[in-house]
């Protein structure tokens, strides 16, 4: 790749990741969504204070929901590269633990069910050869081209910041901090820094060549079709978001005028007269009558206060009072939990996560319940583990490791709702019936493979410490309840006199 190659990479980048554009716009959008910043249920202009009040109250943020109920349950506890035990541990503690992916990887997730797209970047560590650095990218940042005859594969990336300058001098005034956008672009084995220019992109005056023999960002796409193309899961959560708003406003509106039985008055004329049927205007004071915007005030009849112990009495012939009966605020109630139903019916959330909806459910239950998320689940998995076995590739390249088989897989806590008892009885029975006690004590909530590891030499040397007692001769030891055990310990103590 050289300069001029560079240079228009990354103008195709910024077309596509400046602020301006449409792809920029929608993913800022899907984010504020996210974190509550929502579109205001319609109103018509010129509505008061109370009403504008009433709009911000009736936004209630449900898009967490399908982003974190999924991600909150992958947690990934261990890998097999199919290299062998002693890589796998190695391959653990210097890229997973030392890039603390442990908390980091949920970044990737959110980005992934968000936007469709989470994205990864490998790099060799200058200061630690055998640690490579992997950081979790925003897809704000990061622009991936597909090869023309692979769109599953990047045929370059461009990263692009905004970057602060600073005067060089010791006194920095008010306001003289100015930024820049800079552009970082890579293809399978070179790397170009760029700055932005009235003019376009410019030399950075930073290149080189790297190691990784491949464009050094990973990609975990959610559900791509068969050109590569990406979609996010949200974008078809938005337009019902703002339907659950509008009803919500709605419901607020009754709830503040129709909500109570409302006394009403009519044919009643409050202006005072006197008794040839004029008006009575206010004076002030000096006799003068008293005037607003030009105009006489009239009195007005008291109007009384309602009370238990009172009596409304109205002038005129024509006055009727009755009273409009509150509103049944029944049917919003109704056709909120409707909508919320299929938001989470969309979302493939399931249905006790509306509290409301719970009611005595056995652990069977809720594990029916929960079968669509297990499954959206699963696919996540799926996706995420195509991921990672690209980045613990090319974590492998940047340490000089050998790099993991095709068929690594990464192992994920079992996050489906069963009872413990059930699990350790299930486990136990695996074990008696031959199963290796390494696989069976992965199935434990919680295991990963180094506590895993942990277990096993816990239980080798409490094994070691009884079967020596028990070959001393001390057959009666508490612990000593294992018959096989005693059996070993028997022919142990005979062909050693044998011996």
């Amino acid at each position: 790749m050289d300069l001029s190659t560079a240079k228009a990479r990354a103008a195709v980048a910024w077309e596509v990741l400046n602020s301006n554009s449409k792809v920029a716009k929608q993913m800022k959008r899907r984010e504020d969504y996210l974190h509550g910043d929502q579109d205001k249920p319609w109103a018509p202009e010129g509505i008061g204070d109370e009403h504008e009040s009433l709009r911000g109250q009736s936004q209630a943020n449900w898009m967490p929901l399908p982003v974190y109920a999924p991600i909150q349950r992958m947690r990934c506890e261990g890998l097999r590269s199919g290299v062998g035990d002693e890589f796998d541990k190695g391959m653990w503690r210097d890229i997973w633990a030392a890039n603390r992916l442990e908390a980091r990887q949920t970044i990737i997730y959110e980005s992934m069910m968000t936007h469709g797209r989470g994205i990864a970047s490998v790099w060799p560590n200058l200061k630690n050869h055998q640690r490579p650095i992997v950081r979790p990218q925003s897809v704000r940042n990061v622009y991936i081209h597909p090869s023309e005859d692979d769109p599953f594969t990047a045929e370059y990336a461009v990263k692009i910041v905004e970057r602060q300058q600073t005067p060089n001098s010791l006194v920095v005034p008010t306001g003289a901090r100015e930024s820049e956008w800079v552009a970082y672009v890579y293809d399978d084995n070179s790397w170009y820094r760029l700055v932005r220019e009235t003019t376009g992109w410019a030399e950075g005056g930073k290149e080189g060549s790297h190691q990784m023999r491949a464009v050094p960002f990973v990609t975990f796409d959610y559900r791509p079709n068969a050109n590569g193309e990406i979609f996010s899961p949200v974008d078809p959560l938005i337009p019902q978001q703002n339907a659950i708003n509008t009803i919500r406003f709605n419901m607020l509106l009754a709830m503040q005028f129709s909500a109570f039985r409302q006394r009403v008055v009519t044919g009643f004329d409050p202006v005072m007269r006197d008794e040839a049927g004029q008006i009575v205007y206010k004076k002030d004071e000096s006799g003068a009558y008293v005037t607003e915007n030009g105009r006489r005030v009239p009195l007005l009849n008291d109007f009384g206060r309602a009370a238990v112990d009172r009596m409304l009495v109205f002038n005129g012939n024509d006055t009727k009072v009755f009273d409009m009966p509150e509103s049944n605020l029944k049917n919003y109630v109704e056709m909120l939990t409707e909508f919320l139903t299929q938001f989470f019916a969309t979302s493939q959330v399931p249905p006790q996560y509306l509290l409301s909806r719970m009611a005595n459910l056995s652990g069977d239950a809720i594990s029916g319940a929960e079968s669509t998320l297990t499954s959206l689940q699963g696919e996540l998995k799926r996706y995420a583990n195509e991921g990672m076995v690209e980045l613990f590739s090319l974590a492998a390249r940047a340490s000089g490791r050998e790099e993991p088989n095709p068929d690594m897989e990464m192992l994920y806590a079992d996050t489906e709702v069963k009872s413990f008892a059930q699990i350790v009885d299930g486990i136990q029975k695996l074990i008696t019936s031959g199963f290796p006690r390494e696989a069976a004590w992965e199935m434990l909530p919680g295991a990963n493979q180094p506590k895993v590891a942990r277990w096993l030499t816990m239980a080798d040397d409490e094994l070691d410490k009884e079967f020596d007692r028990l070959v001393k001769g001390d057959m009666n030891a508490p612990d000593s309840r294992d018959t096989a055990l005693q059996l070993a310990a028997e022919d142990r103590r005979g062909r050693d006199s044998v011996d």
